[in-house]
């Protein structure tokens, strides 16, 4: 693993990684939960040992305190108001962000590429797409070299369990909608899978990586299922 300055660190004790995390609903409370048990491996890699400096949520915290006690901020907001002035805050301030805000990413990425370049900060966001699946490393990395002609991909859990639960089962789509929220693989409120939105800004984030363009939420034609 390499140092958020990109350099590599050899491990050993130090000041911790301090972390400001933007956002407690499910995402950020787990990672909060999460953090302790990964934390050896993470300062073994960093020669720093990782730590929560705080936590900001919409209606507690200080974001500018936060910032000047924090190393890298992790955005965990979703949507892009407050989430953009936060990011580019704190990217401003010399400060690496990672985010998993896909629709921050597809609406506001150019400005904030850019903007990571101008204050030589790293901006990551692997979990922004596919997370369990390291995608968007390998098309930045692995395939740096490679031209991509097409991308292909089910993006998106919840659209994939209902249509093929209706495949399957000849199910109508209430009816697979229902099993999809009562075994926990859609949101109380699917609208943006749905719809397709949330499959479209993903794949806005990985055109843009595959073929180097930028690609914004409003370029991706998108048609949701639940007229199906």
């Amino acid at each position: 693993m390499t140092a958020p300055d990109g350099g590599p660190r050899e491990g050993g004790e130090g000041a911790p990684f301090r972390i400001a995390l933007l956002g407690h609903g499910t995402v950020g409370a787990a990672f909060e939960e999460l953090l302790p048990e990964r934390a050896d491996v993470i300062a073994g890699d960093l020669g720093r040992r990782p730590e929560i400096a705080g936590v900001l949520t919409r209606s507690r915290g200080d974001f500018d305190d936060l910032l000047g006690r924090s190393d890298l901020v992790i955005e965990l907001i979703g949507g892009t108001d407050p989430a953009l002035d936060y990011v580019l805050r704190a990217m401003q301030a010399g400060k690496h962000v990672v985010t998993a805000n896909k629709q921050l990413l597809s609406q506001h990425g150019e400005e904030l590429y850019a903007a990571a370049a101008e204050h030589g900060v790293q901006l990551r966001f692997e979990a922004a797409v596919a997370g369990v699946v390291p995608v968007i490393r390998v098309i930045a990395e692995t395939l740096a070299a490679a031209h991509i002609d097409r991308v292909h991909g089910i993006v998106n859990g919840t659209t994939n369990f209902i249509l093929s639960a209706m495949a399957r089962s000849g199910s109508s789509y209430e009816e697979a909608l229902a099993e999809a929220k009562e075994l926990g693989y859609a949101e109380a409120d699917p609208t943006e899978d749905v719809t397709g939105k949330d499959a479209a800004a993903k794949m806005a984030i990985i055109a843009r990586l595959a073929f180097g363009a930028p690609v914004h939420l409003d370029d991706v034609p998108h048609e949701g299922i639940e007229h199906l």
